[in-house]
């Protein structure tokens, strides 16, 4: 039988509570849970970092955790690891042959759903905002033959962040060790204005991926990226298919509406399709917070794909990006880091932040020298971020690929 969504909760927030949202004093459009704002503010000053060349030491960004994680990915002799208490979540394979039983399954509120849990249909104002869909621009580039060629960008997407970000952590004094995941995703952003899409644009920058490694099941997104609006058409497709149709029950629906969705949507759109995911729950353990699971899992996933004894501090792997999940929020895991403190790092391209102009022009000036730590802050989530969640959900692609 299937397994309705784990309802995620923070600490001393019950569904109901009319302040447990606040809309972002910035004006981004943004409605967050009072307990993000602080790390939503910071997020906001760090989209506005220039490039400038700091010889003052990087700061601390993680506290270092009780639990020591330099050998979370040091050493390739290491046991590998399990996860006491992660619970895999199911997805129905669809079928008419398949009955899944619904009974029990509740309508979930507004500390799952956000605080649009309720609505029919979003602003008409918003709808129009995201069927225009971002700006985009078009310039002149070089093709491999010399010849010239227009090319289409767009102003909440960006290419080769991820080479940028190895190039920060290798010359960051204070990591010991940093692991990538393909070069081949795009960071996406939120458009201004838009709200609590995160977990479209999270499924989007996964969409990069399959269409940029061939994934199997690439061709379905043939041309552009899908929209929201045409994700939220996907996901409730996959709902009439049967994949995770307990998904329907538990958020009424989601067409046209601003209510939030998470890995159990993600699962049940990529499944439906054909594209091979699969999506775990980590929480505490008797002998480890949630936080110190979360880390653990992630160093494994990124451990097992190379060979440890090489002695590089920065290692690029194939892997796709993993689909990351707390209590109000999703993020896409790009990377993992060890610093020397023993402290560890994910390293994440978050819907709520827009690459900073610093990255902008390192990626067109790769030979200049900042300061890497003022630049890295909006790609990392620590313990400090991390701990006040007691429970995560990741989606990870398995590799199929087609030529």
């Amino acid at each position: 039988m299937m397994q309705h969504r784990q309802q995620l909760s923070l600490s001393g927030f019950q569904d109901g509570q009319t302040d447990g949202y606040i809309e972002c004093p910035c004006n981004c459009g943004e409605t967050v849970m009072e307990a993000e704002l602080p790390s939503h503010l910071d997020l906001h000053a760090a989209e506005e970092t220039a490039l400038e060349v700091s010889a003052r030491p990087p700061n601390e960004l993680s506290e270092p955790a009780r639990t020591t994680h330099k050998q979370c990915i040091g050493t390739s002799s290491l046991p590998k690891l399990s996860l006491r208490g992660s619970e895999s979540l199911t997805v129905s394979i669809a079928g008419p042959e398949n009955c899944v039983l619904t009974e029990g399954i509740k309508r979930l509120g507004r500390s799952e759903l956000g605080p649009h849990a309720n609505e029919k249909q979003m602003p008409a104002w918003l709808r129009r905002v995201l069927e225009k869909g971002p700006k985009s621009i078009l310039t002149n580039t070089l093709s491999s033959n010399g010849a010239l060629r227009k090319a289409e960008t767009f102003e909440n997407e960006l290419t080769d962040v991820i080479s940028v970000l190895a190039r920060l952590c290798d010359r960051d004094k204070s990591v010991q060790r940093a692991f990538f995941c393909s070069s081949m995703v795009h960071q996406i952003s939120k458009i201004p204005k838009e709200g609590g899409f995160c977990g479209y644009r999270n499924i989007q920058m996964l969409i990069t991926y399959i269409k940029n490694a061939r994934l199997l099941g690439y061709e379905c997104f043939s041309g552009e990226l899908p929209t929201i609006l045409q994700l939220q058409d996907m996901i409730e497709n996959a709902w009439d298919k049967g994949f995770n149709i307990v998904g329907r029950i538990e958020t009424g629906g989601i067409r046209g509406t601003r209510k939030y969705i998470g890995t159990a949507e993600a699962q049940a759109l990529f499944s439906s399709l054909g594209i091979l995911c699969v999506a775990n729950s980590i929480g505490p353990t008797e002998s480890m917070r949630a936080h110190d699971a979360l880390f653990m899992n992630v160093a494994s996933y990124f451990r097992d794909s190379r060979n440890l004894e090489r002695e590089d501090k920065v290692i690029s792997t194939d892997l796709p990006p993993i689909y990351f999940q707390h209590q109000g929020h999703s993020m896409t895991i790009v990377g993992f880091e060890i610093r020397d403190n023993g402290s560890a790092n994910l390293l994440v391209f978050d819907p709520m932040f827009k690459a900073p102009p610093a990255i902008k022009r390192l990626k067109d000036t790769p030979g200049l020298n900042p300061d890497p730590a003022r630049i890295l802050k909006g790609y990392r989530r620590g313990t400090t971020y991390l701990q006040k969640y007691t429970a995560f959900e990741l989606l990870k692609l398995q590799v199929t690929c087609q030529s």
